[in-house]
């Protein structure tokens, strides 16, 4: 089981925005790391939404199918949980996540304090130097 911490960070200046996802495995050592740069987006909620839909492509791309998926956004996990309201801004992309979930063995989100994400908020502010 793998856990995959992932995280999304505005750079108001540039008008742009960082996501990264870090990949643990069972004895906490980090396996796999991304960050990306993109063009910033209108909420912080799709944001954080964006970022869990790449933590869960980034893994069907490393060929590994079994994680638990931590983010800081509270919302954002219940959405993924399926304990958000339809309506929501960020309902097209909590579909996708959900057809993504369909191809992982194991797969579970779980919400976490920004402190215990501080590796995926500290990789996401670096996108900002990122080409």
């Amino acid at each position: 089981m793998y856990k995959v911490n992932y995280d999304g960070a505005y750079f108001v200046e540039e008008e742009e925005a960082g996501i990264n996802v870090v990949v643990r495995n069972n004895l906490g050592q980090v396996m796999a790391s991304l960050v990306e740069k993109l063009v910033m987006s209108s909420t912080v909620e799709f944001l954080e939404a964006m970022a869990a839909r790449r933590a869960m492509i980034f893994m069907e791309e490393l060929g590994l199918c079994r994680a638990i998926f931590e983010g800081d956004s509270e919302i954002v996990v219940k959405a993924l949980l399926g304990d958000f309201p339809d309506r929501s801004s960020i309902r097209h992309i909590v579909k996708d996540c959900k057809s993504l979930m369909g191809s992982s063995q194991t797969c579970s989100f779980s919400h976490v304090r920004r402190q215990s994400n501080g590796v995926a908020h500290a990789l996401a502010r670096r996108a900002r130097k990122s080409s």
